[in-house]
């Protein structure tokens, strides 16, 4: 049974963790949680662990308590640019990493992974569309990716230039917090997830494909020089990616219920790159190089907060950011600090366009 640190205890992904444990369909023992809540001490107690308040402790602290806990694998899941610091802290103190934070790759890129490659780290993804493609690479080498997309709730509206926030926030499938079910309907989040699958798989921008996939059951696909296509297949449930992150592809325990293919619909069409610029900007990114991924999710970050106060419209969230880019962001940084330097600059450059 694998002892579990899990970071971002009272989020989406860690309560998911956490009851799947309770449940038995994860096998493994939560050994220290670390949350941003203050009221962490029932979690604590229920799981009889080392639990601490990210919002109280210090760095040393909560260093110190990863290092006398020992866990087998640390679950990164703590949402935005602080999840980047935490991957480099568990890759300094040699731990393999379940990654559900998507900073840590879109802003960390290349340095993240070259830290865990000279440390010898594993970088397990938790999100569902890379963790699908993480079990369909073993054993086989593909020429494409295929990531999958619900579409969000605009997928079929052709003026946006009046979205309001509640309908932006209104999510046909998931259950998920403000930024990502905004980042949702813009495809934004899908473009950080290009970014990412191309630093973890080591995929050039041109290899990777994005679907639009409404029911959400592929989850993604990868695409063989014979023509074959191999996909995973699931009911939408985030218990099955941290599942397979932590206990390995046939993990055993039954982690969501089966699939029934007597009445099963599957769709699947292209995205329209004028409605969502979004996704077309990331691509762009990756290809850019630099300093271009950074500076595409600090805009979004500081753009989605001010459309949620609405500050701006739905469609200046791209718009916004392809102005951001036409500053120069060639600048390859080579510390943490670099990166949150030019974090900072991009959104202070896109606060300002507001």
């Amino acid at each position: 049974m694998k002892r579990l640190a899990i970071l971002g205890a009272t989020g989406s992904i860690g309560t998911t963790c956490l009851n799947a444990i309770r449940s038995g369909k994860l096998e493994a023992e939560a050994v220290f949680l670390l949350s941003y809540s203050s009221d962490i001490s029932r979690l604590s107690s229920e799981f009889s662990c080392v639990s601490l308040s990210a919002s109280s402790s210090s760095e040393d602290e909560i260093r110190d308590a990863l290092c006398r806990t020992e866990p087998d694998l640390v679950l990164n899941a703590v949402s935005g640019t602080a999840g980047l610091g935490y991957t480099m802290m568990a890759i300094s103190l040699g731990f393999d990493i379940a990654l559900a934070n998507k900073e840590s790759l879109v802003l960390g890129g290349s340095l993240v992974m070259q830290s865990a490659r000279d440390r010898g780290i594993s970088i397990i993804p938790v999100d569902s569309e890379h963790s699908a493609i993480y079990s369909l690479l073993k054993g086989r080498k593909a020429r494409k990716l295929i990531i999958t997309a619900s579409g969000g709730p605009f997928r079929t509206r052709e003026d946006l230039s009046s979205v309001t926030v509640e309908e932006a926030l209104r999510h046909p499938t998931w259950k998920m917090g403000k930024k990502i079910t905004i980042d949702s309907a813009t495809l934004a989040n899908k473009g950080q997830e290009v970014i990412e699958a191309s630093v973890l798989f080591s995929f050039p921008p041109d290899a990777i494909d994005v679907t639009i996939h409404k029911e959400s059951i592929v989850h993604s696909m990868i695409e063989m020089d014979d023509g074959a296509v191999y996909a995973l297949l699931s009911q939408p449930d985030m218990t099955l990616p941290i599942v397979s992150a932590v206990q390995g592809i046939d993990g055993g325990s039954r982690a969501v219920s089966p699939l029934s293919f007597s009445n099963l619909d599957l769709s699947f069409r292209d995205w329209d790159r004028k409605r969502f610029p979004m996704l077309d900007l990331a691509y762009q990114a990756l290809r850019l190089g630099g300093s271009y991924t950074i500076a595409y999710a600090a805009a979004d970050e500081i753009l989605v907060r001010a459309f949620l106060e609405r500050r701006i419209p739905f469609t200046s969230i791209g718009e916004i950011t392809q102005e951001v880019f036409g500053k120069d962001w060639s600048r390859c940084p080579q510390s943490i600090q670099e990166i949150l330097e030019i974090e900072a600059m991009a959104k202070r450059e896109t606060e300002a366009l507001c």
